[in-house]
């Protein structure tokens, strides 16, 4: 016997669980759904009810409705700031035992970010969700029942639903849930091998299976894949910092993004920040302080909305990625291939071919049009809107970025050898400074996401930490340039690929807004150098 456990607040939610559960037990039975205002017998303890169920139950539907993150107690602290929260123990005891904990958006509510709940139940924010319309409801319903494999099971295959004091309505618009095929091994199923993917209850009619591909990952079919829709965006805002010519901090500005969070299971997600579409002044003007000959001649172009990575790829995600699709498209991929070690640090060390093959890889496990970045897609990204050389104003400091600012052109080893040197790329650099800037430090490795402010898209480390690659064929102009942000994919299929950037072994005037380099496709560089970010078209 299954049991459904329906956890919401009473005081935002109690109609919309009391219709749930009334539909749940008509089409289920009376003894599959557990609600704590009708399932717990008078006299019984309610806190042993409660633990006892979300113990032993099958499912729990977490009702999110309008304010669910923010709803206050009666000393007006935030309810889910509190551990002896009721429903916050619920759900962390449904997360601990790894059973399908699926958020039900309700009264157009959306998704809560990670950073808005508690450590122990901040896993509930990557789980996809199932938006409930009260438009829809019957036949939103009889859909949520059917992704669950439940429908027509009613007496034969009971749920017991538990709701308890939840809050929180679901979004429109917001995913359902393909349950994917439980795993045998531990580590498969905190690794992603589980993959759920979303899809719109329209857009899943008809749709009968995921394909379940390599060791036991499950993977949309192709026919599931195109029918994906929008995710459910939320919006962030942050302090963005600038200098002037000395490096002085000038006031910081307040920015706000819209973004969402690409599951990918128990390692997280992907933060994809929304860019707007718009048009740029591509390159460098020739004044520019160290400017390069590739760096023009400036050009005008104009580009779609699209999203892109808020943080180059991280080598938790690049390892979900390689366990959630073991087997190649094109290529093989090594599940840790990082020099410098750490989930949370950038994957590096890493081909263009590589980085081709996790682009694909990723699309194929969430059906989303997955890719790197144009390099006028990356440089737009970048200057979000500055003309400076950096985003964040004419100099950079190492308060800021992560370069190597103690001097020369490139500094540390690769392979165990130095390659410190006063030139790169035939130009010479002395100064660890850009110009009338302070002198930085080297920091010899990479650094976390987060450990720097972000620019006004709320991109982070587009400056330094490691060289991104781009789609584009390297070039020595712009002169055939396309001005529509699509790549310049012109020239041998072997032509070097573009890198953008500059890493934390770099002089700082080769981590500018508009500086350029190139490397073969299948040469990963110096030593933990050179990674990416993603961008996704919808």
């Amino acid at each position: 016997m299954s049991t459904v456990f329906i956890s919401y607040r009473r005081a935002n939610t109690a109609g919309e669980a009391r219709a749930l559960f009334n539909d749940l037990v008509a089409r289920l039975g009376e003894n599959s759904v557990f609600m704590d205002v009708d399932s717990i017998a008078l006299g019984r303890d309610f806190r042993t009810v409660l633990q006892e169920t979300t113990a032993s139950c099958d499912l729990m539907l977490v009702l999110i409705g309008r304010n669910w993150t923010d709803a206050k107690d009666e000393g007006g602290r935030t309810r889910l700031e509190n551990p002896a929260d009721y429903v916050r123990l619920e759900i962390e005891s449904a997360l601990k035992r790894d059973i399908a904990v699926t958020p039900v958006l309700v009264q157009g509510a959306h998704m809560p970010a990670p950073e808005d709940l508690p450590g122990e139940i901040r896993d509930l924010a990557y789980r996809n969700g199932f938006e409930l319309s009260h438009n829809r409801w019957e036949s939103d319903v009889q859909e949520m029942l059917r992704r669950f494999d439940l429908d027509g099971r009613a007496g034969g295959h009971p749920v017991k639903p538990i709701a308890l004091e939840h809050s929180a309505p679901a979004p429109s618009g917001s995913h359902d849930i393909s349950a994917a095929p439980a795993i045998s091994d531990a580590e498969l199923r905190q690794g992603l091998l589980g993959k759920r993917v979303r899809l719109t209850r329209r857009q899943t009619m008809g749709i009968a299976a995921l394909a379940v591909v390599g060791t036991g990952a499950a993977i949309a079919a192709p026919s599931i894949r195109r029918l994906l829709s929008r995710p459910a965006l939320r919006t962030v805002s942050f302090e963005v910092p600038s200098v002037d010519e000395r490096g002085m901090r000038n006031a910081p500005e307040k920015y706000s993004a819209a973004m969402f969070t690409e599951s990918l299971g128990s390692s997280g997600g992907l933060d994809m920040v929304s860019i707007p579409a718009g048009s740029f002044t591509m390159g460098s003007p020739a004044d520019e302080p160290e400017r390069q000959p590739n760096e023009g001649p400036q050009h005008h172009v104009t580009l779609a909305a699209f999203f892109i990575g808020a943080f180059p790829v991280t080598q938790a995600q690049w390892t979900a990625v390689v366990l959630a699709h073991p087997g190649r498209i094109h290529g093989d991929l090594d599940p840790k291939p990082s020099f410098f070690r750490g989930i949370d640090l950038p994957v590096e060390s890493i081909t263009w071919n590589e980085a081709e093959e996790f682009c694909l890889r990723l699309a194929a496990i969430t059906g989303r049009s997955y890719r790197l970045p144009s390099e006028a897609e990356w440089e737009y990204s970048c200057r979000a809107g500055t003309t400076t050389p950096f985003n964040f104003g004419p100099t950079i400091t190492p308060e800021l970025a992560n370069y190597c600012g103690t001097g020369g052109a490139v500094c540390g080893n690769s392979d165990g050898k130095s390659i410190a040197s006063d030139i790169y790329e035939g130009v010479q650099y002395k100064s660890g400074a850009y110009e009338q800037g302070p002198a930085g430090i080297f920091r010899g490795t990479t650094t976390r996401p987060g450990t720097f402010p972000p620019n006004r898209f709320g991109l982070y480390d587009m400056h330094g930490n490691v060289w991104e690659y781009c789609l584009d064929k390297a070039t020595d102009s712009y002169t055939d340039a396309p001005l529509d942000g699509t790549a310049y994919l012109s020239g041998p299929s072997d032509s070097q690929r573009i890198l953008r950037g500059g890493s934390w072994s770099h002089n700082p005037g080769i981590c500018r807004s508009a500086y350029r380099d190139g490397t073969d496709p299948g040469f990963a560089g110096w030593q933990g150098r050179i990674g990416f970010r993603v961008v996704c078209t919808l």
